[in-house]
């Protein structure tokens, strides 16, 4: 009676997320623990690079659909998929599912022409050029001309903007590019609507420069996948045809109060899945990503299976200086940046900018496309986390 009262409760307060999340820590310690007193099996080898979509497929058109945000997009169709004009904002974290959400509403709406546009990292004169193809002009066309199709168009346009971020620079006057395109939309007069997709990091900064003043119909805001939504998704990307079952098997875990009697497999499998979605934040682009970076295949049988995941961890980053975490903050919210670029949104000079590009790229933090940086995908829960504890992020 005892057993059944206790699984009952902690399966009713598990309802909760910061209870969860609770559990979630403390079950993840534990396991930390056990796994470093198994360190000494050198017969596994970690799989690496393209093999691990293998076992852990990549997101593509045919993927299962998981069930996210549905208060979220039920409040944007009250907005974008009936016949009055509107310009709508959604804002989420890097990787939690805008795009997604937006091919979702894209596929919905009957009463207009659907678009999608990923806004371009050059900015808004090529969006406009963007925009201008997908409405049947030349790519060549101006601003002006764009606005005159709009406003003779016989035909209603929803309009998807992913990505909209790029149009913003946390710097003064960094907000030219959004107030260009909202004007735009807005001088179309028609019953044109539009949805722009802007990262959370980056709609801090345009609510604190402009606030009430860009005017928006809606303004929503993505929520964290819960346990739930994660362990389905992890579910579904495992490959089940062409290679063989990831195996769970060997995985320590120790036993959760709020499951019901299961295999000791299955019990190992949602343990992880709990680790990945305590880690993650509630990210799946996160968690799929750790997830491949615990696959392992045993040197003797060959059999692939699944191990916990070692996360990076750096005390110098807790202990940096400000001005070295504004510069991270900065690449964060221009999700791609050239020197001059984090030199004209932090203040400091071009050299002291690219002498801490090239600390962070020596540790791992930053990755470089062609001459901008970028955070790497390994660091950036762990980068997030510091920024949002220092108090210059929010995630």
């Amino acid at each position: 009676m005892l057993h059944t009262l206790q699984h009952k409760l902690i399966g009713s307060l598990s309802r909760y997320t910061a209870f969860s999340q609770i559990l979630a820590y403390l079950f993840r310690i534990e396991v930390a623990k056990q796994t470093n007193q198994d360190r000494s099996n050198h017969n596994l080898a970690r799989v690496r690079g393209e093999e691990t979509f293998d076992y852990v497929l990549p997101g593509s058109p045919e993927s299962e659909l998981i069930e996210y945000a549905q208060d979220e997009i039920k409040e944007l169709s009250k907005y974008v998929l009936t016949d009055s004009p509107a310009i709508c904002v959604l804002s989420g974290e890097r990787g939690v599912g805008t795009t997604t959400l937006l091919n979702t509403l894209l596929y919905k709406v009957k009463n207009a022409t659907p678009i999608y546009l990923n806004c371009p990292y050059a900015g808004y004169f090529e969006l406009i050029s963007e925009l201008a193809l997908a409405l049947g002009l030349d790519k060549e066309s101006t601003e002006i001309q764009v606005l005159a199709r709009l406003r003779k168009s016989e035909e209603t346009f929803l309009i998807t903007i992913d990505n909209a971020q790029r149009l913003v620079k946390p710097k003064v006057g960094g907000l030219a590019g959004l107030i260009k395109l909202t004007n735009l939309l807005r001088r179309s007069r028609k019953n044109h609507r539009a949805v722009i997709a802007i990262e959370k990091a980056s709609w801090r900064f345009v609510d604190r420069a402009r606030g009430e003043r860009l005017l928006f119909d809606w303004v929503t805001f993505l929520p964290k996948w819960n346990e739930a939504q994660m362990q389905s998704l992890l579910n579904s990307r495992i490959n089940q045809h062409d290679q063989p079952s990831l195996h769970f098997d060997g995985l320590v875990v120790p036993k959760q109060w709020d499951q019901a009697d299961v295999s000791e497999e299955e019990r190992a499998k949602l343990g992880f899945y709990r680790i990945l979605w305590h880690y993650s934040d509630g990210n799946p682009s996160v968690a799929l990503r750790f997830f491949r970076f615990s696959l392992n295949r045993d040197k003797e049988s060959q059999r692939v299976v699944v191990r916990l995941f070692n996360a990076p961890q750096s005390q110098e980053l807790e202990k940096m200086p400000k001005p070295m975490l504004a510069v991270l903050r900065s690449i964060v919210q221009l999700e791609i940046a050239s020197p001059e670029d984090v030199s004209e949104c932090t203040q400091l000079t071009i050299a002291e900018v690219i002498g801490t590009l090239r600390y962070f790229q020596s540790r791992g933090y930053i990755e470089w496309s062609e001459d901008k940086a970028r955070v790497s995908d390994h660091w950036f829960r762990h980068i997030t986390n510091v920024l949002d504890r220092q108090h210059l992020l929010v995630k």
